[in-house]
């Protein structure tokens, strides 16, 4: 994975150079006219989506039983590329590389430790195979490769996504690819990328909106699992350093750090870390970097000559050190620099395969023709077999998906619907629609960058037997009715504005929209809706018996006085009128049963059964009372 420590050097110019992905693709495409095109170094894919279970693990291939869980992962990735139309080569690793190699040391490569005397027999006899044979001498078996390897393999071609596969190192021929103009960048978290001679590099993919990998652990990982809802990546653009910096940041400059400090080919010069190695690199005057760069690049040159050549140089540094430690260092390292000291430097063979690294002398361009859905702006998307792609992803029998069927057509019909409008002449307004425009702010809004919603049905050919297969699963239930125009398409998707031209004719639909409804809608609305019904509109509807006293007094309403009678009597009744009996009584009366006279209908009221009191407890006159009532009954 190189050395670290050189995105310590560059962290001062690319802390602020994390961006959303989606961001750079559509700003890259408006100002160049097309789309981002990047080499994939497949290694850092293939461990970050979980093919491989450790980098530092001898049986760093040992993801197949895996294969479930990651595949989900990649296949996820290549939606976010295709889906933003992005041109992209993915390139994996070959087996021409040095036995000495960190994490290789156990395992047969092409490349034998008996070549260490000259690297050049080596160099010519790859060479030789390519040309006479067209066959790499790494080229691994079918037979011997591993299982998740065929998988991924037999899932780029059945989706018609091109591919390459390195002699040696991935991240050498990205690195050539980008130097050469076949890509803009190379996304990799390796720094041998920069070693290799890339000037353009995109690190960290990740939804993390600091520089941080999927993989980060220990005190490097955030302490939430993610903090952004879409991929980030880091741009590394040496170009850009180099105007900026004070420091000396080139390649070879890069090269001669790593050597010093100890990379995937060597341990390091002993007693040399990061400070001392960088101030060492960075020189001018003398360049030791250039210096280094002069014995190890020609090819051609005899290894004996390279050999002394090398052995002078090692000597030279060691006395420019010893005469300006205090200058260089800021003390005097007597322990460092006296006696046979500063050993550990890289054989020949190792430093010759950081600057001649073993590449595909003879490549195919043909891998980046517009037949392949990976390179931009084609519609080769509809001559893959998608039933046969359902079919051998659905045998894998992928972790984490519910409904298989909705899960996998959901995916595709996101990876291509951009591709979709941008084929198209005439929209057809039953199919698709730009329904609103909107403004994304991330991260504390440092970015912004607009989008269209693009709502869509299934466009797809293959989606007439969707809905057969799909019929017996729960319809998921939204919390609130559907609005108008979600009923009436069933996906949507944001679009950066940047990926479709402004003469579209989706793009020319919706503005035509927002022009006629701004006719139609009147001048100014009401900031508040009126109520319908109020209590005012009520009492004007119906008159007030308070306000219209007329209108009751005006009917004769007969009333009907109350009979009362009262049970306990302290004048003499003869006397009793009814203007007494209204304005002074205020006994008790409890009424019996009544019946009514059928000469003049006047209501009698029987007392046989009022209630009464024990004799003995009544009061003289009362008593009296009562019998005087009983003589005038008798006849």
């Amino acid at each position: 994975m190189g050395v670290p420590q050189i995105w310590e050097l560059l962290q001062p110019y690319i802390k602020d150079k994390r961006i959303p992905f989606r961001k750079l693709a559509g700003e890259f495409k408006k100002e160049n006219g097309r789309s981002i095109r990047i080499a994939i170094d497949g290694y850092t894919w293939l461990f970050e989506c979980g093919f491989i279970t450790s980098s530092d693990s001898p049986q760093r291939y040992h993801g197949d039983g895996k294969i479930n869980k990651a595949i989900v992962n990649l296949l996820h990735r290549l939606k976010e590329l295709l889906s933003l139309d992005v041109s992209f080569i993915m390139v994996f690793d070959g087996n021409m590389k040095p036995w000495f190699k960190k994490n290789f040391r156990d395992e047969c490569t092409s490349i034998s430790k008996v070549l260490d005397e000259d690297f050049l027999i080596e160099w010519k006899r790859h060479e030789r195979s390519h040309s006479e044979r067209n066959y790499c001498l790494g080229q691994q078996p079918l037979d011997d490769m591993p299982e998740f390897m065929v998988v991924i393999k037999r899932t780029l071609e059945m989706m018609n996504i091109s591919y390459i596969e390195a002699c040696g190192e991935g991240e050498a021929q990205c690195a050539w690819l980008q130097k050469h103009g076949y890509v803009d960048y190379v996304l990799s978290n390796d720094s041998d990328t920069l070693i290799f001679g890339c000037d353009k590099m995109l690190r960290n993919y990740s939804k993390f909106m600091n520089d941080t990998g999927v993989t980060a652990t220990g005190s490097n990982r955030p302490n939430v699992l993610r903090d952004a809802k879409e991929p980030f990546v880091t741009v590394v653009e040496l170009d850009a350093i180099r105007r900026s910096a004070v420091e000396r940041y080139e390649w070879w400059s890069l090269l001669f750090f790593s050597v010093l400090l100890g990379a995937d080919y060597n341990q390091g010069v002993k007693g040399l870390g990061k400070t001392k190695a960088a101030k060492l690199a960075q020189l001018k005057d003398p360049d030791f970097s250039m210096e280094f760069r002069s014995i190890f690049e020609p090819l051609d040159c005899s290894s004996s000559s390279r050999s002394s050549r090398y052995y002078r140089f090692q000597k030279q540094l060691l006395d420019y050190c010893s005469q300006n430690s205090v200058k260089l260092f800021g003390r005097n390292y007597k322990a460092l620099l006296g006696g046979e000291k500063m050993e550990g430097w890289p054989s020949e063979t190792a430093v010759m395969c950081y600057f001649h690294p073993y590449l595909i002398p003879n490549l195919d361009v043909g891998v980046f023709k517009d037949k392949f859905v990976n390179m931009s702006e084609n519609a080769s998307y509809r001559r893959i077999d998608l039933e046969e792609v359902r079919t051998f992803l659905q045998q894998i029998n992928p972790v984490g998906v519910t409904y298989f069927d909705r899960w996998f057509w959901g995916l595709m019909q996101e990876s291509f619907i951009l591709r979709y409008v941008l084929g198209i002449q005439d929209g057809t307004k039953d199919l698709l629609e730009i329904s609103e425009e909107k403004a994304f702010f991330t991260h504390d809004e440092k970015f912004t960058y607009s989008c269209w919603k693009l709502r869509y049905n299934n466009f797809l050919h293959s989606f007439d037997d969707l809905h057969s297969r799909t019929a017996a699963q729960p319809a998921r239930r939204s919390p609130s009715p559907p609005k108008s125009t979600s009923a009436k398409f069933q996906h949507s998707i944001w679009i950066p504005k940047q990926l479709l031209p402004e003469t579209h004719i989706l793009i020319k639909r919706y503005k035509e929209g927002i022009k006629t409804r701004r006719k139609t809608s009147p001048r100014k609305a009401p900031k508040y809706s009126p109520q319908k019904n109020t209590l005012d509109g009520f009492l004007s509807s119906h008159s007030s018996p308070v306000k219209d006293i007329d209108s009751i007094t005006s009917v004769n309403i007969p009333v009907l006085q109350p009979l009362k009678r009262r049970l306990f009597v302290e004048t003499d009744p003869e006397e009793d009128t009814d203007s007494d009996r209204e304005t002074n009584d205020s006994s008790l009366i409890i009424l019996g049963e009544s019946r009514i006279d059928d000469n003049d209908g006047t209501r009698i009221f029987s007392l046989d059964d009022e209630l009464t009191q024990d004799p003995d407890d009544e009061s003289p006159l009362k008593k009296q009372h009562l019998q005087t009532k009983k003589d005038s009954r008798k006849p």
